[in-house]
């Protein structure tokens, strides 16, 4: 999946990912692996981003994935050990292109939010603003009796009814951990987003490179270019000879 990428080309995408709004920074990241110059993974379903995030993550870290939680009764401190394997939905539950919805005399026809709609939401004043926002982003069609109707009139229940239907839909968009503190017994569920973790991910990976390249640089004399064209492996032994 990333066998035509090199550490310099993480780094580059790393730093343009920087300059993007937060909901956007994972698509920049996957769109290095689809060769995508017109930014297609802004327009994915979320799930479908975020099931090609996950494979993202194992392809350049491995399956296993290391987090931290806090309990929110007693503040204590967990440790998770999460897999790749355990975060992804059968392939089959990926969602289709859209969603229909017949609620109290309303049929809507809605399709999945993507980043670009989000990225658009975290602009809103507010969560209610941002909620409506995202409807009215998102809902291709509406009728109440036939008639056709706009996403301001449609009321907050049906709202809420279309709301469930897409979260059912695109069930790898919104993944839940169920966490149990082990001091206090307390049983709560967490988000997990792993277009956050997978760019914190390359951020601490990024770190880790550029103090190798300054510690070769100064050895040696080389050049950026010159110390990440070596492999990660060829590196790891230089640096060895220099601090030894």
């Amino acid at each position: 999946m990333t066998s035509a990428l090199n550490s310099a080309d993480w780094l580059d995408a790393l730093d343009r990912s920087r300059a993007m709004p937060a909901a956007l920074r994972g698509c920049a990241l996957l769109d290095e692996v689809l060769g995508a110059s017109h930014s297609a993974a802004r327009f994915m379903p979320l799930g479908r981003r975020d099931a090609q995030l996950l494979e993202l993550q194992r392809a350049l870290f491995g399956p296993q994935l290391d987090a931290v939680a806090q309990c929110p009764h007693c503040s204590e401190r967990l440790e998770l050990n999460l897999r790749v394997d355990d975060l992804r939905v059968p392939e089959a539950a990926l969602p289709e292109a859209a969603v229909t919805l017949d609620c109290d005399g309303f049929h809507l026809c809605s399709r999945l939010p993507a980043s670009i709609d989000l990225a658009a939401a975290a602009q809103a004043g507010d969560l209610d603003e941002a909620r409506a926002l995202l409807v009215q982003r998102c809902l291709l069609e509406a009728t109440h009796s036939g008639l056709a109707v706009t996403a301001p009139e449609l009321p907050d229940v049906v709202v809420a009814q279309l709301g469930q239907a897409l979260r059912e839909a695109d069930p790898q968009a919104d993944t839940e951990l169920a966490l149990q503190c082990p001091s206090c017994a307390h049983a709560w569920t967490e988000g997990f987003d792993i277009a956050s973790y997978l760019f914190d991910s390359l951020a601490h990976w990024a770190e880790r490179c550029l103090d190798e390249v300054h510690v070769l640089a100064q050895a040696y004399g080389w050049s950026e270019a010159q110390i990440l064209a070596l492999s990660p492996a060829r590196r790891a032994r230089y640096i060895e000879r220099v601090v030894s």
